[in-house]
């Protein structure tokens, strides 16, 4: 009797779960993963026998399935519940935080470092600066839970300043987040640091360039109303988590054009508002990662510079250009072309890297360089 009741409630659950990919509508975009979702593949003979098909449905019945979301917040607090601390490479940490984990660079960052320095010496005239910036565990190494070890960040800068200084001038952001590391300068839930943070290191970049940076004082500073539960949430989403918030530092006396050139469209504000009320609100600045976008401003300076960079830079150049008549913002990981050829071709004679110690560690698209 006890093997019928099984199998029933196995047939039950597959029923359930059946009726759940037909009747409910595929979902396109996880808010609470804030990642694009596997859609139902059409089926082709050629990728059924090559295995693509396989592959590509498992992918939709794994993002498909009925109340997923539910599903991770679930496994979320077993595992908690069982004492698991690191969850998703996510530390559940002290004080509200989810902190992501670093653990020591392999090969990857010897490339990127490899890379960066072929790039400098291929445009010797070119005068370039890197500024790089700490993860939230080298900051806060307390808020980790207990027993829970990272690999120290600044054995990474010192790696950067060593191989990179002779053809770059780098920035090491850790002095200006720790001194100010008891002000909210990273969020809780999300791996990017906070406006507030991006403008400490904002101010050292501009005196490590010999250029006088807006004062903070200056700023109208915009809180948005709706929470924020950012990346590392996604990742795990804990029950009754301390949300986040996201505020804009706006200059009133900036006056700004930002130009998509891929996309071919133009906007006054650096700032999409319409991401305030999506669950990535940090994607208000500049509407998320592009190729490539063109920042014009009232500047005195008319000195035109290419920036690259990662998404940690997005909060930080509207600050930045104050500072110069035209910025040209690059993200690797989007943009294909030649890079040496681009600075040729828009006479540029300044480029700035803006990067964080986990994504010059682990991406791979340096190479674009």
């Amino acid at each position: 009797m006890r093997d019928k009741i099984e199998i029933l409630l196995f047939l039950i659950f597959i029923l359930i779960f059946g009726l759940g990919y037909l009747i409910f509508p595929q979902r396109e975009i996880s808010e609470m993963e804030n990642r694009y979702l596997s859609l139902c593949p059409e089926f082709h003979w050629k990728e059924f026998l090559n295995g693509e098909f396989s592959e590509d449905f498992e992918s939709y019945t794994a993002d498909q399935i009925l109340g997923k979301d539910g599903f991770m917040k679930a496994n979320v607090a077993v595992n908690r519940g069982l004492g698991v601390s690191r969850i998703n490479q996510v530390y559940i940490g002290r004080d509200g935080y989810l902190i992501q984990d670093y653990q020591e660079p392999d090969e990857v960052l010897e490339q990127n470092i490899s890379y960066i320095q072929s790039f400098a010496r291929k445009n010797p005239e070119v005068d370039m600066t890197m500024l790089i910036i700490p993860n939230v565990n080298e900051i806060y190494p307390e808020k980790l839970p207990a027993f829970a070890a990272t690999y120290p960040q600044t054995e990474i800068m010192g790696q950067l300043q060593r191989e990179l200084g002779e053809d770059i001038r780098v920035v090491d952001g850790t002095a200006s987040m720790l001194e100010h590391k008891e002000e909210y300068i990273y969020y809780k839930t999300d791996h990017h640091w906070t406006s507030l943070g991006a403008y400490y290191a904002y101010d050292t970049l501009c005196h490590s360039l010999g250029m006088e940076p807006t004062p903070l004082e200056t700023y109208e500073r915009l809180e948005l109303t709706e929470p924020f539960y950012g990346s590392l949430y996604s990742k795990a989403p804990i029950e009754g988590q301390e949300s986040d918030h996201v505020e804009l530092f706006l200059n009133p006396s900036g006056e700004y054009t930002i130009s998509n050139p891929i996309k071919g469209t133009t906007s006054d504000s650096m700032f999409v508002m319409e991401h305030a009320l999506k669950k990535d609100k940090y994607a208000v600045f500049f509407g998320g990662n592009e190729p490539l976008y063109i920042i014009e401003s009232n500047s005195d300076n008319g000195e035109k510079v290419l920036i690259i960079k990662d998404s940690y830079a997005n909060c930080l150049v509207p600050m930045l250009a104050d500072q110069f008549g035209e910025i040209h913002m690059m993200d690797l990981r989007y943009y294909h072309e030649d890079v040496s050829a681009y600075l040729q071709e828009h006479d540029i004679q300044k480029v700035i890297f803006i990067h964080n110690v986990d994504f010059i560690s682990t991406d791979n698209n340096f190479l674009w360089l």
